[in-house]
């Protein structure tokens, strides 16, 4: 009994000294930061633009914390993420902003923060480095005008994508579209820069947005789960609306062009119920946005034009598309160009964008307009649709 009482006494005199030391730490020298800093080495670029928020992504040298500086040319915030109560620190950073107004333009800095050591207390830190300032204009329900670009199955071709983008007019410009297979698989981080986002953000530079229907070669590969990271969305996933003046654009994830169960996925593959929700999800968008109801225009943009691989076919997706006044299907994967009029089972327009081809949409309220060129200029179709609205 004497033995426990000793045991016992020794047991709170090492908690409480516990509670000393963390007093004291709590209440000693503030944390030691180190002159050294992060380098920028890609980005910053905006993903995914809506009416009201946006994602800014960049990538740093060493592990860092981050955040955005923004401006309205009236007052000035800073956002920095937080997850699960804790900030963020690595080399790869996203940072979604929220609440902003539709149609206004907007500048914003992209500043990280060396960390040095990750210690239990006092962390190491170093310093800060921003990047240059950039701005951009948030999309409008009421913009009287719509312009974007379109690319698809790039398919890590750094000669392609630079051909097409330079046939890009960015100064008139509102966005770029990707319609997926910007790979053949994802292996690497590495790769997911060099075959595709380094040569195309080159381009658009830190001011315009770029949209991105994931394609069936982006659920391949080693590194294909970490894809989201790096084409975030505000909404986190890869379905969403965009309220675009005239044009209500939908873009869709059409994920696999096979069954799940097929071999050569090895079970790990479950398209079937995330495609489910995703209809579901479509369902109750075109029932409910108001932007939906009242756009001039509403048009889809995915990677397979036949919605992919689904048990029906596709025949659920098409008559929702009937039902709900879809006018257009921008599409790929076929690598090559292909237009369907209304009939023949759909009530839209579906235009397949060829792999060395760049499209540009151009829409007001009475006139949605596609034209596509060659990665030479050269014509290849033009389609102009009158608003049924």
């Amino acid at each position: 009994m004497k033995r426990t009482r000793i045991v016992l006494a020794s047991v709170c005199i090492g908690l409480a000294a516990l509670a000393v030391q963390g007093a004291a730490i709590a209440q000693s020298e503030p944390y030691k930061v180190f002159d050294t800093r992060p380098v920028i080495t890609e980005g910053p670029y905006l993903s995914a633009l809506s009416d009201t928020s946006v994602s800014v992504m960049w990538m740093t040298d060493a592990p860092s914390h981050a955040k955005v500086r923004l401006s309205d040319g009236d007052s000035a915030r800073e956002i920095e993420p937080q997850v699960d109560g804790l900030v963020p620190v690595g080399q790869r950073h996203v940072v979604t902003i929220t609440g902003l107004d539709p149609g206004k333009r907007y500048s914003y800095e992209a500043s990280a923060t060396r960390v040095v050591k990750l210690k239990p207390y006092w962390p190491d830190k170093g310093l800060s480095t921003a990047s240059a300032a950039a701005a951009f204009t948030t999309f409008s329900p009421q913009q009287d005008k719509v312009s974007f670009s379109v690319v698809t199955d790039t398919h890590e071709d750094t000669a392609r994508i630079g051909r097409l983008m330079k046939l890009v007019d960015w100064a008139s410009a509102d966005a770029l579209l990707h319609l997926g297979d910007a790979f053949h698989w994802i292996d690497s981080e590495e790769q997911l820069w060099a075959k595709w986002l380094r040569p195309t953000v080159a381009a658009m530079g830190p001011g315009k947005p770029l949209l991105f229907a994931r394609g069936n070669h982006e659920l391949r590969g080693a590194f294909a789960r970490q894809l989201a990271g790096y084409v975030p969305t505000p909404e986190g996933s890869y379905h969403y609306g965009r309220a675009m003046g005239p044009v209500h654009l939908l873009v869709l994830d059409t994920a696999e062009d096979k069954p799940d169960e097929t071999n050569v996925y090895a079970q790990l593959n479950r398209t079937v119920p995330y495609r489910e929700g995703e209809l579901a999800w479509l369902r109750a968008h075109a029932a409910s946005n108001s932007h939906f109801s009242s756009a001039p225009f509403r048009v889809v943009a995915m990677h397979q034009g036949d919605w992919g691989w689904l048990p029906d076919n596709g025949a659920a997706w098409t008559a929702l598309a009937n039902q709900a006044g879809v006018d257009l299907v921008l599409a790929g994967h076929d690598h090559a160009f292909s237009y369907q009029a209304p009939g023949k089972g759909h009530a839209y327009h579906r235009l397949v964008l060829g792999q060395d081809q760049l499209a540009r949409v151009d829409a007001t309220e009475r006139t949605l307009t596609v034209k596509v060129v060659t990665d030479k200029g050269t014509p290849v179709h033009t389609l102009t649709i009158a608003s049924r609205r």
